[in-house]
């Protein structure tokens, strides 16, 4: 679908709002929980192999708290997402899924983080049977919250990021908006990745164990979804 320059611009304000929202959003998390805001938004839970044993990490999956985060980080994942799909501008992108009115797009984006923060859930569902099934019920605790704490790092980073290109042009530069999404389907395999040595430094079972375990759990499902939505007609 070709925008017109009034769509375009409106669809940037529509953005820039939802930008100021997300911040203010996290700026009262701040104020709300400040250690465990202070030890959830580190570097250490995106780049940290090591598990670093603090208020952030000990947090329980149904935590009010935990609770809290993961909604904020389903929150993030629908900006970050919106905003690619649209600067993308994909031919037969769905119309509740196209960006081009303030009012609408509010419902949009808190509707597309309420259907990721269930299929969360479903996710925590999944790692639950596997874990099971490998005899790993003890990492089930360490691998949701480890998969939250990385991803709501990173998409507060990529909002930023995204931001910075909205207020900078009224029409995205493309090369930056297919860097983006390189780089937030790498991050996907990366966190795989991290959660395997988290776990291999924990755990007394062997490589492979852990590996086919994170395959099942991790990379399996994400290599089908990118495969589905790549397949689709969106």
């Amino acid at each position: 679908m070709i925008y017109s320059q009034l769509e375009m611009v409106a669809s940037r304000d529509a953005f820039i709002v939802l930008l100021m929202l997300l911040l203010i959003a996290f700026a009262i998390s701040k104020v709300a929980f400040p250690k465990v805001f202070s030890e959830l938004i580190s570097p250490n839970k995106l780049f940290g192999f090591r598990v670093r044993e603090d208020l952030g990490t000990n947090l329980r999956p149904f935590s009010s708290e935990h609770l809290y985060f993961t909604a904020l980080s389903s929150l993030s994942i629908s900006f970050v997402g919106l905003y690619l799909l649209n600067s993308l501008a994909i031919g037969s992108l769905p119309d509740y899924l196209i960006i081009d009115h303030f009012g609408v797009a509010i419902l949009q984006w808190l509707g597309l983080a309420l259907g990721l923060n269930i299929l969360v859930y479903i996710k925590f569902m999944l790692i639950l049977i596997f874990a099971s099934l490998f005899d790993m019920k003890e990492a089930i605790s360490r691998h949701f919250i480890d998969m939250i704490n990385a991803s709501l790092f990173f998409f507060l980073i990529m909002l930023l990021f995204l931001g910075l290109i909205s207020l900078s042009s009224f029409i995205p530069n493309p090369q930056y908006v297919h860097a983006a999404v390189l780089v937030a389907i790498l991050f996907y395999y990366y966190r795989g990745l991290l959660i395997y040595v988290r776990l291999l430094n924990e755990r007394a079972h062997s490589k492979l164990y852990i590996f086919s375990y994170i395959c099942a759990t991790e990379l399996a499902p994400l290599t089908i979804g990118l495969v589905l939505i790549f397949n689709s007609q969106i």
